[in-house]
């Protein structure tokens, strides 16, 4: 079983050149959404941690955090809800991005449930591959060869937790199309149709490297840059004994931050839009399908 993601992937693209306004619009407005309003949090002042009724946790900012995660994953849904129509050449606009608080409470118990079921898959999981990772490591008595077999645990669990998260990726489509069914027959249904399914949308998935890699170059770029103007790169910077100090104060400073945002922002513009149609034409691959067994009809307006 598979797709034709060669195929796939040049309709989204000719899907994309249709829409109006154009889909780099709809991309920098979510980005504003998303990355913007994540600045604006970060420029709200929060009482100092002696103020806070838990000793050594900052409540405010851990509320505001919360708070922000919450409305990025509306958002999030929103976008969805751009690429579903983007593909069925439905013309959506910058709107299509708010959809998603219409039905905000169905979406965040949709991902908190997927959270949960993920980790109750996750920790048997994880169990499970501790027990001869621990036999191997206690029968090994060279410290690099046991570093090498940690790293490959830390691996193999990445893996098994991304290869159940594939099980609920069709859950946020699912409930675009039925937003009357409640939150938690869109997750029964994504593992139905992802049965089987799960490495072509890994594939998929993997096809978009390229662009997330150069990405990756242009903000380690600007980092590098930022830490050469800092005059952390010399020889003797590296030697002094608050370089490490230095070192975070760089990288996490709001200029840096900034500016290696905005670097990959061109990137973004197509990357964002390009993988979001590319997955909602995987998902209408797998609806048609299986129309038949689940009997969806056409998403209805939300």
């Amino acid at each position: 079983m598979e797709i034709d993601r060669r195929a796939l992937k040049r309709q989204a693209r000719e899907r994309m050149a249709l829409t109006d306004p154009k889909f780099w619009v709809v991309a920098l407005a979510y980005i504003a959404m998303t990355t913007g309003v994540a600045w604006l949090f970060s420029l709200v002042p929060t009482p100092g941690t002696g103020s806070s009724p838990v000793p050594f946790i900052d409540t405010v900012q851990i509320f505001l955090q919360l708070l922000l995660i919450l409305y990025q994953t509306v958002v999030q849904f929103g976008l969805c809800l751009w690429a579903l129509w983007t593909w069925r050449q439905l013309d959506p606009g910058v709107s299509s991005l708010m959809q998603g608080f219409s039905v905000a409470g169905r979406v965040l118990l949709m991902e908190l449930s997927i959270l949960f079921r993920t980790l109750g898959w996750y920790f048997p999981v994880a169990l499970a591959l501790s027990v001869p990772f621990t036999m191997v490591l206690v029968g090994v008595g060279d410290y690099g060869t046991r570093w090498i077999f940690v790293l490959l645990f830390v691996i193999c669990l990445f893996i098994a937790l991304y290869a159940i998260s594939l099980r609920y990726a069709l859950a946020p489509y699912l409930l675009a199309d039925r937003p009357d069914d409640g939150f938690s027959i869109p997750i029964l249904r994504s593992v139905e149709l992802m049965r089987g399914w799960k490495m072509e949308l890994f594939k998929l998935e993997l096809s978009f490297i390229g662009w997330e890699l150069i990405n990756l170059a242009l903000s380690f770029s600007v980092l590098l840059l930022c830490l050469s103007r800092a005059g952390l790169l010399t020889p003797e910077a590296i030697l002094m004994e608050t370089w490490l100090d230095q070192l975070t104060d760089v990288i996490y400073s709001t200029p840096t931050v900034i500016l290696r945002t905005l670097v990959t922002v061109p990137v973004s513009l197509w990357l964002i839009p390009y993988r979001s149609v590319s997955e909602a034409g995987f998902y209408d691959a797998r609806l048609m399908a299986a129309q038949d067994r689940l009997q969806l009809p056409e998403m209805p307006p939300l």
